[in-house]
């Protein structure tokens, strides 16, 4: 039987005698069974998933080894192995979610047909020796082959490891590269690190089942309004399953709550949940129990759900290509689906914060370098290096990948047979910090435009597309698909809901250094008066600090009214300042103006004895901690048996609170609940 008539045959089984190959799917699974290099960019919920599982049923029939699939998607790999499941594969997948079952996965890959994992796990050796065992693999799959490039949307340093990878296999082994999301330049990137030989099979990007809106710029309690609004009385909405994309944790928390709070059925889905909590919530939206997914771009590539009727972007995306990859979740049946980009000020300060912070710095990988002539540990660079624990972890992951240095037992060590050229390094990082925002620039310029959504989102991508316009977007038909007046009631009660957002400030259980804080030493829980650093209220916070060195009476009057209760019920008995040498008069102005009206003693019972350094500069828990240790310390026994509220203006870390928490309960105190206006940090 040839590659033709098999194919048809697996795809008819797997999805009914009705079911017809897409345009150019069937080409692609012939170049990769007749073991081409190939590359293929075709459309969101073009099925490419489908090609590279087909071949491997045919390959597998064939005498093959298992195919290795190489996917960034942890979270959603279960998703793929139930697509595999339909043409009859044994798929089985190895990653940092399921380790319990690592055991059970090595004996099996002998077996099965597929192994799906990450490109982090050919960092790890053990896996790389079970690897090494597989016999036979004739096709390699690179799926969001984008992240490969450095010109890539979603560039990942650990798709490196796959290029180095390929050089060990044999000459006629075949690979295949997906990708929706490459346009001209990132396609000539892969073809150079795959191989001139790569076959490039590219389609049509314009969905013309996609219907995009783009609203006026809206403020935040319009926008969540807005949302209540269309979820709960329009007809292309109201009681359908779509995803609300937001930049930011704390944005999906916000979204999701006010949602449930409207009687709206609707979730987070974020990197901060724990994994149990993340797979339910996937799960529950896959059977259809959950009907919204409020999600960062966690749920993005891949994600196959072929009833998703709507994709809604709280906040502009990073890019085009980010948005047209997040769009391209709903309608994936062939039906009808809607995507609704929403927007507004805070937007830009965040992406550009994202831009700017993407790259590991070249001075930074100097700096790492220049420390570990003889050996250093990741917390040893954490406590002389001034960077998050995050963004090390992403520049040793670089110098890694890249063979700069090497890592023996918990040692990070340099290698010294290869130089670091840090002014190359920077100066291909300012080409491609300057490509990003160029994209943000047509990004916006996208909000404007007049012409065809989609047609223009093709071109971005230089895709081949033949059609000048999808016919279904607003620009196309000439109106709005869904109302964009938000109705005042509705309106209201995302003023108040927005206002009202208070948070809490729970206390941290351990020192940086691993050891317990005792109980007897740790704050109880306190409050934020807003989470929300882009809402009125935040606002008014930061004009009060960086412009007027003074807070408003508003910010005190909302100070005393939610505080009052709390300090009633907690029984607290005085009032405390978080001092500053560089705002001297701001936080005690803040702390007596609220002791005043509350009615509670008020008392300078801490001393700045140095400056330090500003505690939002420093970028780890090792320097908060110890700045902290170093810079402040009580004054008085007057705090002895007191319950004392310990004011700041804001609160990102929570060493601030931590460390003067334990100084004073040492020093006497009884208890301490902290209390500050805006909570800032990751997640704003």
């Amino acid at each position: 039987m040839d590659v033709h008539t098999r194919a048809i045959a697996l795809l008819k089984k797997a999805y009914g005698a009705t079911a017809e190959f897409r345009e150019g799917q069937l080409d692609a699974i012939t170049s990769v069974v007749k073991k081409n290099k190939t590359l293929v960019v075709q459309k969101t919920g073009w099925g490419k998933s489908s090609v590279y599982f087909i071949a491997t049923k045919i390959l597998r029939e064939n005498g093959s080894g298992p195919s290795i699939i190489i996917s960034p998607l942890l979270d959603l790999m279960q998703n793929q192995i139930d697509s595999a499941n339909r043409f009859g594969l044994n798929v089985v997948t190895i990653n940092s979610n399921n380790k319990d079952t690592w055991d059970e996965s090595y004996s099996q890959l002998s077996l099965c047909d597929a192994l799906i994992i990450s490109p982090e796990r050919l960092a790890n050796d053990q896996f790389m020796e079970h690897l090494s065992g597989i016999k036979n693999i004739q096709l390699f799959v690179v799926d969001e082959a984008h992240s490969i490039s450095d010109w890539g949307h979603d560039f990942r340093p650990d798709y490196q490891r796959i290029i180095k990878l390929l050089k060990f296999f044999p000459a006629n082994i075949s690979i295949l590269a997906t990708t929706a999301t490459a346009n001209n330049r990132v396609i000539e990137d892969i073809k150079n690190q795959l191989g001139n030989d790569v076959h490039i099979l590219r389609g049509d990007l314009i969905r013309d089942n996609l219907a995009i809106q783009i609203n006026p710029s809206q403020n935040r309690e319009q926008r969540l309004a807005w949302l209540v609004q269309s979820l709960t009385s329009d007809n292309n909405l109201k009681d359908e399953q779509g995803i609300i994309y937001c930049l930011t944790q704390r944005d999906c928390e916000t979204v999701a709550d006010f949602l449930q709070q409207n009687n709206i059925n609707a979730a987070s889905y974020h990197s901060g949940l724990e994994l149990k909590s993340s797979q339910e919530r996937i799960d529950g939206f896959d059977k259809g129990n959950i009907k919204i997914l409020v999600a960062t771009i966690k749920l993005g590539m891949g994600y196959d759900k072929s009833n998703i009727r709507f994709v809604i972007h709280y906040q502009l995306p990073n890019n085009l290509i980010s948005y047209y990859q997040q769009i391209g979740r709903a309608g994936r049946d062939g039906n009808k689906a809607f995507a609704v980009l929403l927007h507004g000020q805070e937007e830009e300060e965040i992406l550009n914060f994202f831009i700017e912070d993407a790259q590991a710095k070249p001075e930074l990988l100097q700096d790492i370098l220049n420390h570990i002539s003889y050996g250093c540990t990741h917390d040893e660079l954490l406590s002389q290096i001034n960077v998050t624990n995050s963004k090390l972890g992403e520049a040793l992951k670089y110098l890694t990948v890249h063979d700069y240095i090497y890592k023996e037992k918990k040692k990070y060590l340099k290698n010294p047979t290869l130089n670091f050229d840090g002014a190359a390094e920077k100066e291909n990082q300012l080409k491609v910090t300057q490509l990003r925002k160029d994209e943000f620039e047509r990004l916006k310029n996208f909000i404007s435009v007049k012409t065809c959504y989609m047609k223009f989102i093709s071109d971005e991508l230089d895709a081949p597309d033949k059609k000048t316009k999808c016919t279904i977007c607003t620009n196309c038909i000439n109106h709005y698909l869904i109302n964009t007046e938000v109705h005042p009631d509705i309106l209201k009660l995302a003023s108040n809901y927005l206002h009202n957002k208070h948070g809490k400030i729970t206390p941290r259980k351990q020192w940086r250094a691993g050891e317990s804080i005792p109980e007897a030493e740790r704050y109880q829980e306190g409050w934020v008066l807003t989470e929300d650093y882009y809402s009125e209220i935040g606002k008014l916070v930061q004009n009060g600090k960086y412009d007027h060195n003074f807070f408003s009476n508003d910010l005190v009057e909302l100070s005393v009214d939610f505080l009052n209760r709390k300090v009633s019920d907690n029984s607290i008995d005085l009032i405390v300042p978080i001092p500053s040498l560089r705002r001297k008069t701001l936080v005690p102005r803040l702390a007596k103006s609220i002791s005043e009206k509350l009615g509670l003693p008020y008392l300078n019972a801490l001393d700045k004895i140095d400056q330090g350094a500003k505690q939002k500069m420093l970028k780890n828990s090792i320097l908060q901690q110890d700045n902290i240790k170093k810079t402040v310390e009580v004054n008085t026994t007057d705090i002895t048996g007191k319950k004392i509220l310990l004011i700041d203006d804001m609160v990102d870390s929570k060493w601030s609170f931590t460390v003067i928490a334990a100084k004073l309960l040492n020093a006497g105190a009884s208890a301490v609940y902290p209390y500050a206006l805006v909570k800032t940090g990751p997640g704003n």
